[in-house]
């Protein structure tokens, strides 16, 4: 088995037009995806061997930044420059690659060579390979002579905007519906069609896992269709709306617990740091428990995501988002649909709410929860609500959201003491995590109601006043 890594150059500058090609230097987009790409290229592996690189000044900057990124002097000797490799065409790299007798071969060049190699390669073609980018092709030949087409399988294919999430967001599009003048329900359907979009955008992140905010993100905008299906489903009772919320439901649940691992990984990481409690975490082999916990949770999401019944799913529901049934369900329901369903979900929660006290099971704090998030996503959708309204939203969900997250870690972390901590070197924090879920429960029993925004006010038809009156 052999091993190719290609990657692309990061972006370069067209700045100085007095430059010759093989001159041009990285942009400061380049430079900043050199920081991005490299931890993710060397846990893939693409630094495991030796590393090839042509001579022009923006792949030369390329790997070098990576390298200098990663601080590890065991790197730069294996890196070699060929100006053979500062070529556009696959059929030369094609030829030096027969030539190769190494096992892991990284080659850091330009397209299109890389990505006519890559797919001449490839049993399956990739989509792209933007600035920065790379792919990881496995080959089942013993010597590189023995290269042949289409026998290549993908191990990982990464760019930039899959692994980190302000790359992706620089280039997303705004929500249209938010943007839309007159029918609050045409702004409805709009938001309701770019969420769809918007996830299938953020599926490649949320697999690859480099950056935990595309799940976050991905979650938001999932449960988002998912809070205004459900809405109309229980405002209009149309039986057409019943599948799509199911399968939405079933998706958005097959996120929790990586997020929930994802976000005790970030924990667990400040308690490191701290010496009252790394021992601890070292001897019990907590860290090091978890974290496997947490990348079989990532593999198991991506193959979810990945699987034919999720593809199916997803495809059905953007289908759906732009049928002829959703549009006459919305067209059935008055405008002031967004608000009305506001007003009592609102008036629930603060029934929730007030019926809360030092007795009630933490499982009423998350109902409690839920239900929040399901104001804010209806919120979201109208845009002429204020916005203290919704700051106080989003500072009520901060509130319960910490309650939740100790609640879980407090329980992750029990689970764990009574399989593998019998001396309890784990319970001083196990104690501080209960202090802080007591603590958050506390905050949440001194929140008063929810102050709803002013309520909807309709149009009445007035007759006209008898003659005489």
């Amino acid at each position: 088995m052999k091993h190719l890594f290609l990657i692309r150059h990061g972006k370069s500058s067209w700045s100085d037009a007095a430059l010759e090609d093989w001159e041009r230097p990285l942009n400061k987009r380049g430079q900043r995806q050199l920081g991005l790409m490299a931890g993710a290229l060397r846990r893939i592996g693409a630094f495991n061997g030796v590393i090839y690189a042509s001579n022009a000044m923006r792949a030369r900057q390329t790997i070098e930044g990576m390298i200098a990124s990663l601080n590890d002097d065991r790197l730069p000797p294996r890196v070699h420059f060929k100006s053979r490799l500062y070529t556009f065409s696959a059929d030369t790299l094609w030829k030096w690659l027969l030539k190769r007798d190494e096992d892991r071969v990284t080659l850091v060049g330009h397209n299109p060579a890389l990505e006519e190699l890559a797919n001449r390669l490839l049993r399956k073609p990739v989509d792209a390979l933007p600035t920065g980018s790379g792919v990881h092709i496995l080959l089942p030949i013993q010597h590189w002579s023995e290269l042949e087409p289409d026998t290549g399988a993908l191990g990982e294919h990464l760019k930039p905007g899959w692994v980190s999430y302000h790359e992706f967001q620089r280039k997303q599009p705004g929500d249209p519906g938010k943007k839309q003048g007159g029918s609050a329900l045409r702004g409805m359907a709009l938001s309701l069609q770019h969420l769809m979009t918007r996830l299938q955008a953020l599926e490649p992140g949320a697999a690859l896992g480099f950056d935990p905010e595309f799940l976050h993100q991905y979650r938001i905008s999932i449960r988002k269709v998912r809070a205004v299906l459900e809405t109309l489903y229980a405002l209009s009772g149309d039986k057409a709306l019943k599948p799509s919320v199911k399968r939405l439901k079933r998706h958005a649940r097959a996120t929790s617990n990586l997020r929930d691992l994802d976000v005790f990984m970030d924990t667990l990481a400040d308690w490191e740091r701290d010496p009252d409690y790394r021992d601890a975490l070292a001897d019990t082999g907590a860290l090091a428990a978890f974290r496997e916990r947490q990348q079989a949770a990532q593999t198991g999401f991506a193959g979810h995501i990945q699987a034919r019944v999720y593809l199916d799913d997803m495809e059905n529901l953007r289908e759906f988002m732009h049928s002829a049934t959703l549009e006459k369900t919305l067209k059935q329901q008055n405008k002031h649909l967004i608000r009305e369903a506001l007003d009592a979900r609102i008036a629930d929660h603060n029934a929730r709410l007030v019926a809360l006290s030092d007795l009630s099971a933490d499982e009423d704090f998350h109902r409690l929860r839920k239900n929040l998030k399901r104001i804010r996503y209806l919120a979201d959708l109208d845009r002429a609500l204020p916005s203290d309204f919704r700051k106080d939203l989003k500072q009520r969900q901060s509130i319960l959201g910490e309650f939740q997250d100790r609640h879980v870690q407090e329980t992750f972390m029990q689970a764990y003491q009574r399989d593998s901590d019998p001396d309890g070197r784990l319970t001083p924090l196990i104690q501080r995590l209960t202090g802080q879920k007591q603590a958050a429960r506390q905050h949440i029993l001194t929140l008063a109601p929810i102050d709803p925004p002013e309520p909807v006010t309709r149009a009445r038809k007035t007759r006209p006043a008898p003659e005489g009156a």
